[in-house]
């Protein structure tokens, strides 16, 4: 059975409904006429092996390793359906990311978690992850850039988990949504996906948060073979084929999203050094200091469940900021410089300290 995912369903609730939203993680949406380019063929066949090659393009690997999805959410359902079985452990990060949880034991999963530690930067250490193996974990999961820091791990540190992983049989998952956020392709080529680091590490991802295309579901598994066939079964068993306007979209998407990297990279410039700079005047608190991406952790070390502040917050001041008690870190929250113009970000910060105080 799937449980309620809380955080889902409170961002819905909260999220783009308030007038200094600092809480979405996306680039805002973009519109289709944003590409410059006509309305895709809905009706054309082809589509569908295009949208594969156009993933494979994409992500700089071979088309045999893609299998397509509705968004990143989906892709997490196809990638843990391909490499579980009822009872099989799944090795999830703490602080971490609701739906990673939830698909898992909806799949009948065992979820055991390893924590990124705030002491360390909140950086994966390989020898924890280690030590949390057990002979039945059969994923590892981590998101890069993480969800709710915004810390990069290395390729490095991923090569290790993919051994550790690899020592037991099992399969690292990397959440790659917001890695391309360190250099966002102008020509449309994301060259670092962590898919290339071993032959067990599968990948996930969509055009959602780091390109505004939310709306149109565009995802994808990046896998082996053997994970990419089951993948593809398990679209049969739950669909039977993706939708053709889905495709078609997807298609044209990935081909102009140099487009919207340029657009992004606009609209974030400077308000990351901003955010450090405010984080920097908090008294008892500590900052994520992501280095690059849309959003950071702060952590108030005086302070206990903060989500009913924040909740009245949203409600009283019209201010909002990602409640860390939905990533395990009820002290802290997560804060997004994405939707907001960057007079409007300094402007909800003064709010946000007033209210701190």
């Amino acid at each position: 059975m799937f449980a309620p995912v809380r955080y889902i369903e409170w961002a819905t609730k909260f999220y783009g409904k308030v007038p200094f939203d600092l809480a979405s993680s996306g680039i805002p949406v973009a519109a289709w006429s944003e590409l410059g380019v006509p309305e895709p063929d809905l009706d054309d066949m082809a589509v569908f092996p295009a949208l594969r090659a156009a993933i494979a393009m994409y992500n700089d690997v071979p088309a045999a390793d893609v299998v397509p999805a509705m968004g990143t959410s989906h892709a997490v359902f196809l990638a843990y359906a391909a490499m579980l079985s009822p009872g099989d452990e799944v090795l999830v990060e703490l602080p971490g990311y609701e739906p990673l949880t939830r698909a898992a034991e909806g799949l009948g999963a065992v979820v055991r978690t390893f924590e990124r530690l705030a002491a360390d930067g909140y950086a994966v250490s390989p020898e924890r992850v280690a030590a949390a193996v057990t002979p039945r974990t059969r994923v590892i999961v981590v998101t890069n850039l993480h969800n709710p820091t915004g810390v990069r791990t290395s390729d490095a540190t991923l090569r290790e988990l993919a051994k550790i992983a690899e020592a037991r049989g099992a399969y690292l998952l990397v959440d790659e949504v917001y890695a391309p956020f360190d250099e966002l392709p102008d020509d449309g080529v994301f060259r670092g996906s962590a898919r290339k680091l071993g032959p067990n590490v599968v990948a996930v991802s969509s055009v959602t948060k780091c390109y505004g295309l939310g709306m149109h579901r565009v995802g994808w598994v990046l896998g082996p073979p053997e994970v990419v066939q089951r993948a593809e079964s398990a679209v049969i068993a739950t669909c039977g084929h993706l939708p053709l306007a889905h495709s078609a979209r997807g298609s044209v998407a990935l081909a102009n999203v140099g487009k919207l990297a340029k657009r992004a990279k606009a609209m974030l410039a400077g308000k990351r050094d901003i955010a450090a700079q405010w984080a920097a005047t908090l008294p008892n608190a500590t900052w994520s200091a992501p280095t690059s991406g849309l959003f950071g952790l702060v952590r108030l070390h005086d302070r206990t469940d903060l989500l009913p502040r924040i909740e009245s917050w949203a409600t009283d001041h019209g201010i909002l900021v990602g409640a860390g008690t939905f990533f395990g870190i009820p002290n802290g929250f997560r804060l997004s410089w994405a939707t907001q113009p960057r007079d409007r970000f300094e402007q909800g910060l003064e709010k946000l300290s007033a209210l701190l105080r």
